[in-house]
C-alpha cells in the first residue's frame, strides 16, 4: 500500500468519529437536508479532489477503487458505531 492509503484511511477514521460524534451531540442532525452519510460522502470527495490538485494533476487517480471502498467503509462503520453507542438511532 501506498502512503497516500494510510493517510486516508486515517482521515476516514477520523471524518468517521467526527460525523458520530455530531450526531449524538445533536440528534436532529440526522434529519437535516443532508444525511450524516452523505457528510462522510463528500469528505472523501475533498480528499480525493486535494490530492489531485497536490500531485499536480498527473494521469490516474490517487486512490485505488478497493481503497476508497475500504476508507468510506471504515469511515461510515465508525459514525455508525459511535451513534448506536450513544444510543442515536
Amino acid at each position: 500500500m501506498k502512503q497516500i492509503d494510510w493517510i486516508f484511511f486515517g482521515f476516514c477514521l477520523v471524518c468517521g468519529i467526527a460525523a458520530g460524534t455530531i450526531s449524538v451531540m445533536f440528534p436532529q442532525s440526522s434529519t437535516m437536508v443532508v444525511s450524516p452519510y452523505f457528510w462522510v460522502l463528500i469528505a472523501v470527495a475533498l480528499f480525493e479532489t486535494v490530492a489531485i490538485y497536490l500531485r499536480g494533476f498527473e494521469f490516474g487517480p490517487p486512490l485505488t477503487m478497493r481503497t476508497r471502498v475500504l476508507g468510506f467503509c471504515l469511515a461510515v462503520g465508525t459514525m455508525v458505531v459511535i451513534r448506536l453507542g450513544g444510543g442515536v438511532e
